[in-house]
């Protein structure tokens, strides 16, 4: 037998075995082109699907937190979009200053939990779907190494897969600050150059690449790839040992 159906609001009300809530939803919904965290579209509801994400980064921003506030937010777009904590309060997602948001991939959904005012944590912002494969995604990106071949300006890298190509021989990207549980793969796409990948110069300021000197870059050749792994803050591993 069906249960009844009961607004989260429906205060008073005993639950019987089989009865489900229903909460706010707002389907359809198209982020703000260009938008920045003033101009973002506003969310105002428990579930809300983004259908529309016609350019990277296009925007939306979580209401004003609340302690036990939930929130559900679908991104069935073609694009990444940016999340934004509420402005009049300045709220931020996962500690990230508030102007600047986190990144939610296409086809992803993600939670977003307050038990503090202002602060809001996410669960699920670097994994996807896949339509129709019932297939887990992960966080990609496509990157272009930087020529000076340097820690200081190697291209940040920001997802878990990255595909890096290369115009020269050496080019630079730089891993983010490492922590305890991080895994992020990186791709050399290029038929002919090399890349180097440095370990990222905050943190704990002294991090290392496998047996290397502090902040030494890790060489790796044309067509290979490998994982950096982290298991204790300011130390990364290979696994491969040597990308290939």
């Amino acid at each position: 037998m069906v249960g009844r159906a009961l607004g989260v609001f429906a205060a008073g009300v005993p639950l019987q075995s089989g009865d489900y809530y229903l909460e706010s939803f707002q389907d359809n919904i198209t982020a703000t082109a260009s938008g920045t965290q003033a101009t973002a579209f506003p969310i105002t509801t428990m579930t809300s699907r983004i259908t529309t994400v016609a350019t990277a980064a296009d925007s939306v921003a979580l209401p004003a937190s609340q302690p036990g506030m939930e929130l559900m937010v679908i991104n069935h777009g073609a694009n990444a979009m940016q999340v934004y904590g509420n402005l009049q309060e300045g709220a931020t997602i996962d500690d990230v200053a508030t102007a600047t948001g986190v990144s939610q991939m296409a086809n992803s959904l993600v939670i977003y939990t307050c038990v503090t005012a202002g602060s809001w944590y996410s669960e699920g912002l670097s994994t996807g779907y896949t339509k129709q494969a019932g297939l887990q995604t992960l966080k990609y990106a496509s990157i272009a190494g930087n020529a000076t071949g340097t820690q200081g300006s190697g291209t940040a890298v920001t997802a878990l897969l990255n595909f890096v190509s290369s115009a020269g021989s050496n080019y630079s990207i730089t891993l983010p600050a490492s922590a305890p549980g991080m895994s992020i793969t990186v791709a050399c796409t290029s038929a002919t150059n090399t890349i180097t990948v440095f370990p990222n110069a905050g943190g704990t300021t002294t991090e290392t690449i496998n047996a290397l000197s502090a902040n030494a870059g890790y060489a790796m050749s044309a067509l290979t790839s490998t994982t950096f792994i982290c298991g204790v803050a300011g130390q990364w591993y290979t696994s491969p040992r040597v990308a290939s």
